[in-house]
């Protein structure tokens, strides 16, 4: 059963970023820390692996870490990736998002994190901690 809540890291061609996201039923809920929203489906197969179909929408001024240059208007971006079973388990997972790639890596945590992070994270360089964005 892959209920419950998972912190995820990625890097790619222009840096590197973390966020956490929720899975209830198959519903897939999350965010980043730059406040991009994640929606979709995570769908655990027969053999153990798990089917992601996610959008996520992504702020002006925002530039992705696999490549796309930040866009003066919020668009939405869709993923469809085929998993390892437990989403690697914190094992680094290479994952096609044209125009590049991205490397994930994600980790179960305590459900108690998922409210707590719901509504997004800022990060301040030079401080210790996260606090919800306005």
């Amino acid at each position: 059963m892959i209920d419950g809540t998972y912190g995820f890291v990625y890097s790619g061609l222009n840096g590197l970023g973390f966020g956490v996201f929720t899975i209830l039923g198959e519903k897939f809920e999350g965010v980043d820390f730059v406040g991009n929203r994640y929606t979709g489906t995570a769908r655990e197969q027969h053999h153990g692996t798990i089917s992601i179909s996610i959008d996520f929408d992504v702020k002006p001024g925002i530039a992705l870490v696999q490549g796309t240059a930040a866009q003066q208007l919020p668009y939405r971006r869709h993923i469809e990736h085929e998993m390892p079973a437990g989403f690697g388990n914190g094992r680094p997972v290479e994952m096609p998002v044209p125009p590049g790639s991205l490397t994930v890596m994600v980790k179960r945590i305590p459900d108690d994190w998922a409210r707590a992070l719901s509504e997004g994270v800022s990060v301040s360089i030079g401080s210790i901690g996260a606090t919800r964005l306005p």
